[in-house]
């Protein structure tokens, strides 16, 4: 049965709303009554969410702290508070090591780690004077497992981790929860842009891809007040191998 979540009255900004999970995420939230808050730096990924009274855009480069500042104390002006915070924006480059230039560590960096903390720079005050939040931040199997062109991407996600438990730490007696997902295998513009035909052909047949409408259900009970006790954790959505890969190793 499909758990419905009733955020009639509640915020969230959903960082990375243009595609993927982020676009997901923002659909499911307005669905279930949320008004969101949506940021991107893809202006016409932004602009082809659907229309609705309930949604507010802002074009934004997270890795930029004057812009990440300026977009939420905007937003702050209009709603006066925000509830929840889903963080998916990201940035993924397949390339070896001894390749790799420094603007291209310095973009995964500056996006997929420093971006989320100077969100939470700018989302702590206000869900502290609220006393209540939720905040999900994005990390990967990638963080521990590492992959063969990837370690910007994997240092950046090992980085989210220890930023959400410390982060929680920090939170814990203000009645707001962070909390890091990995959600797996999943069919984002992120993933299939940096995958090979190969590797995209080798997961399919083993574990098979989730779409990102099959990750919200967890990210809405996160956000939820179900999820009030949970906080600085990593949940891992771990896909089971497909039975014929069993079948045909």
């Amino acid at each position: 049965m499909k758990a419905t979540f009733d955020f009639s009255g509640h915020v969230v900004l959903v960082a990375g709303a243009a595609s993927g999970i982020g676009r997901a995420t923002a659909l499911a939230c307005m669905e279930a009554g949320a008004t969101v808050l949506a940021m991107d730096i893809d202006a016409a990924g932004l602009a082809g969410l659907p229309p609705h009274a309930r949604l507010l855009t802002q074009v934004t480069d997270i890795a930029q702290p004057e812009a990440v500042r300026s977009a939420v104390r905007q937003w702050l002006t209009r709603v006066g508070r925000i509830d929840g915070a889903v963080l998916t924006s990201a940035v993924q480059r397949r390339t070896p090591i001894d390749q790799l230039s420094d603007a291209e560590w310095q973009r995964h960096l500056d996006v997929n780690l420093s971006g989320v903390f100077y969100l939470l720079r700018e989302l702590f005050p206000v869900m502290k004077a609220q006393r209540s939040g939720s905040i999900i931040a994005f990390t990967s199997g990638l963080a521990s497992n590492g992959w063969v062109g990837a370690a910007a991407y994997a240092a950046t996600k090992a980085g989210i981790v220890g930023l959400v438990k410390s982060a929680a730490l920090e939170l814990r007696s203000h009645g707001v929860r962070i909390n890091a997902l990995s959600p797996g295998l999943v069919a984002t513009p992120v993933f299939l842009d940096s995958a090979s035909a190969a590797e995209l052909e080798m997961y399919e047949h083993t574990l098979g891809v989730s779409t990102p409408e099959e990750v919200t259900p967890t990210l809405m009970h996160l956000l939820s007040d179900a999820a009030v006790s949970i906080s600085g954790n990593v949940i891992e959505r771990r896909l089971i191998p497909r039975a014929e890969a069993w079948a045909n190793p």
